[in-house]
């Protein structure tokens, strides 16, 4: 019995982080593109980069969230209500902040970078912050009691390498030319690759 209700304690919270994960990367995507139209900006995401998007940061670190190994401590918290729903208060706030703190960083660095350059080479940057954050806060959403510094990666080593390749993948777009026509972005160096990088590690520290 006991061994059942911690493997369903574990069950619980893989869907849940889940959920929130994509919930909140769905929210930053909404906003930063609602930001930009209210405001009369060009759009900062193209249909391609939406769908690279949803295949990158969605899918596969959603699928090794959903798998994530069951916290040592999670016998040590108090049964949860039946009335209790998955979506509560907590959840709610954690999909907020996060989504807007990434749709905020990402607008950020498109406004600053029209200013500086070309519409399509803003694109590239906002969609490279887009891309990193995504997969940066994937570490920050496997526990919703402990920081993010404190868990072990190697405990969800197809998350560690999904989030590797993805981000290899994301870097490439903007160094090889066949994938940059491919997805229709501009090259980016890899000194700006790097502060892009950490602009877009805020979401998973706050989270």
């Amino acid at each position: 019995i006991v061994a059942a209700v911690e493997e369903g304690r574990g069950i619980y919270d893989n869907i849940r982080k889940t959920l929130q994960y994509l919930l909140a990367g769905s929210t930053g995507e909404l906003l930063l593109m609602t930001i930009c139209v209210v405001v009369g900006l060009p759009s900062p995401l193209l249909p391609i980069h939406l769908l690279w998007i949803n295949l990158v940061t969605d899918g596969l670190p959603a699928l090794c969230l959903a798998t994530d190994q069951i916290d040592a401590d999670v016998m040590n918290r108090r049964p949860r209500s039946r009335a209790e729903s998955i979506t509560d208060h907590g959840f709610l706030r954690t999909m907020i902040v996060t989504g807007s703190l990434t749709a905020a960083i990402t607008f950020l660095v498109f406004f600053v970078m029209l200013r500086t350059a070309t519409t399509d080479q803003a694109r590239s940057y906002a969609f490279a912050t887009l891309v990193f954050a995504e997969l940066l806060r994937a570490f920050g959403a496997r526990s919703e009691t402990k920081p993010v510094w404190k868990i072990s990666l190697w405990t969800n080593r197809n998350l560690l390498l999904v989030i590797a390749v993805s981000f290899l993948l994301q870097i490439a777009s903007q160094q090889n030319p066949m994938l940059g026509r491919l997805l229709r972005t501009s090259s980016i160096p890899l000194t700006d690759c790097l502060v892009l990088l950490a602009i877009a590690a805020l979401p998973m520290f706050v989270l």
